[in-house]
């Protein structure tokens, strides 16, 4: 193997890999990238044998084709740190020589036939969707999945095709989050509902991508290929049942706020300041056009914060945990929300029109 290529491009590939490519492993060969030269093209790969990710280097001058396995971190802080935009690699033996102007390093490889297959996607997608509503949906939803659960299921994120149109639902138990957006094709009327591991998500958040690229996804016996510029994700399943989300929102919230996004989520912020471990949560309290937020914090002191709102309705007050109304407002991209209740003990409805709907469990506070 003997060739060239654009530093730039391949760094911007190799940060993809190595969010893959497992730092902490017993398998050696799963901190790895494998390197494939072909005649006009280089394929990096990477695994963690859930999650894998193809990234293809285009800018390349192939003297000899070929193929090489390094540790994927060890490539990667060597072509970020140089500074020349050609850089030149070749293999002997068992070692991969990379060069640019007055560097030379000589990076020890492993056994190609080690490396474990990754997934190519050899047939046309089954839909896809514009990789700008694809990405903000994930950002929608990816945030309220469970981080540890026995309940596996709500460990990723469900997505669901009916249609014309791709839902996306996240729960932690506490919350849930869901967004909606249309497809660009969906050439054999697909259908699917399916978890998708949150590591697989996370990779495809850090995909460099184009507003106006499609994002191509396939469905493959208990595994989802997803296609975006010139990478590809593959990944296994969340076995399990999601929750049904349509139960969880609620559908009598009669007490309806429209508030400023910023405005809100700095009041927030502040009321915020002085609640604890023992005291986690806000108290809202809502009337005429004004919604004041409270909070104490024992041995600490007292915290109110007022804001005009559009509100007209009975008065209420509700208990809402800070962290799980600042990560929603912190994902809106719209100047104002709609936010709906029903009691003080019922859940809480957010709105960003009918794309994106998130709902929060009330916190009990004790009384002032």
């Amino acid at each position: 193997m003997k060739l060239r290529f654009n530093r730039e491009e391949m760094a911007e590939a190799l940060h993809s890999i190595c969010a893959i490519a497992a730092s902490r492993t017993p398998k050696p060969i799963l901190r790895c990238v494998h390197i494939h030269a072909k005649s006009d093209v280089l394929l990096l790969s990477a695994t963690d044998l859930e999650v894998s990710v193809r990234c293809a280097v285009t800018q390349v001058e192939v003297d000899e084709t070929g193929e090489a396995v390094v540790i994927a971190d060890t490539f990667s802080r060597i072509v970020s740190e140089c500074n020349d935009e050609l850089l030149s690699v070749e293999l002997s033996d068992s070692q991969l020589h990379l060069r640019g102007t007055g560097s030379h390093f000589q990076v020890v490889t492993m056994d190609t036939t080690e490396f474990p297959a990754v997934p190519a996607m050899t047939e046309s997608p089954d839909i896809a969707i514009p990789s700008h509503i694809l990405k903000r949906m994930i950002e929608w939803t990816l945030f309220a999945a469970a981080k540890e659960s026995t309940r596996y299921a709500i460990n990723g994120v469900l997505w669901e095709l009916n249609d014309k149109q791709l839902i996306l639902a996240a729960t932690d138990g506490r919350r849930l989050s869901l967004s909606r957006g249309e497809l660009e094709t969906n050439g054999d009327n697909t259908s699917f509902n399916m978890i998708v591991p949150s590591k697989a998500m996370n990779l495809l958040m850090r995909l460099p991508t184009e507003d106006d690229q499609a994002v191509g996804v396939k469905m493959a016996s208990n595994q989802l290929l997803i296609s975006v510029g010139r990478a590809t994700i593959s990944t296994s399943l969340v076995e399990g049942h999601f929750p049904k989300y349509e139960d969880v929102i609620p559908k009598d919230c009669d007490r309806v706020m429209e508030l400023n996004t910023s405005e809100f989520l700095g009041a927030l912020r502040r009321a915020a300041l002085l609640t604890n471990e023992e005291s986690k949560g806000v108290r809202l309290s809502l009337s005429d056009d004004n919604l004041t937020l409270s909070s104490r914090a024992p041995e600490q002191g007292e915290a109110t914060v007022s804001l005009s709102v559009k509100y007209k309705g009975e008065p209420l007050e509700i208990g809402f945990n800070p962290v799980f109304l600042t990560d929603v407002l912190r994902v809106a991209d719209a100047e104002s929300l709609t936010m709906a209740f029903k009691d003080s003990n019922r859940p809480g409805l957010i709105k960003q029109g009918e794309a994106f709907t998130y709902v929060v469990m009330p916190v009990t506070l004790t009384s002032a």
